[in-house]
């Protein structure tokens, strides 16, 4: 099973061909999403800030849950939101999809060698960030609560959606290992 290991001043993940494939389809899912839509809606051209800094007047709220969850409103009045949205989501969600391509790199070579392996020298903190985007993209999906670990286990297993569960779980697992070691 995959594990995250403290090597000298940095770490390392070793994973199976199988878990490196379905880290990149997960990886691969949510860049699709955060990159998709044309969320850039109206640029101002009266306003001299916007021109200079080539920046939306408007950026739209997300009608899908994962990337309202994962770009979330600051604040419950609809104009302050969209306001404060416009000069921070598009950093934010630079941030996402650039940590997000760099573990689908660092992935990629595994399975371009056709094996699973170790990934040396990887940024932990890049790799916590990424795994916490697939995780909530996959609970929001999901619907997790405080029952979902006895849905999962009460669901039989030619269902497709138990793989999923397990696959959420196993995310789980690898940011807690992150974690105790960063700790």
């Amino acid at each position: 099973m995959s594990n995250f290991e403290k090597v000298g001043s940095g770490y390392s993940l070793d994973l199976t061909l199988d878990e490196a494939q379905i880290l990149i389809n997960l990886v691969e899912q949510l860049l699709e999403l955060l990159g998709e839509g044309d969320f850039f809606h109206h640029y101002d051209s009266s306003d001299p800030l916007a021109q200079l800094l080539a920046m939306p007047s408007e950026i739209v709220t997300p009608d899908d849950p994962v990337l309202l969850r994962l770009l979330p409103n600051a604040y419950a009045d609809p104009e302050a939101a969209s306001d404060f949205r416009r000069y921070t989501e598009p950093q934010l969600r630079g941030s996402k999809q650039r940590n997000l391509r760099l573990v689908r790199e660092q992935l990629t070579v595994l399975v371009d060698e056709n094996h699973g392996g170790v990934i040396e020298e990887l940024d932990a903190d890049i790799w916590l960030k990424a795994i916490n985007d697939l995780r909530i993209a996959l609970s929001i999906r999901l619907e997790i609560n405080e029952e979902s670990f006895e849905t999962f286990e009460m669901l039989p297993d030619e269902d497709p959606q138990k793989s999923v569960y397990a696959v959420y779980f196993w995310l789980g697992w690898l940011q807690e290992n992150l974690l105790g070691l960063l700790l």
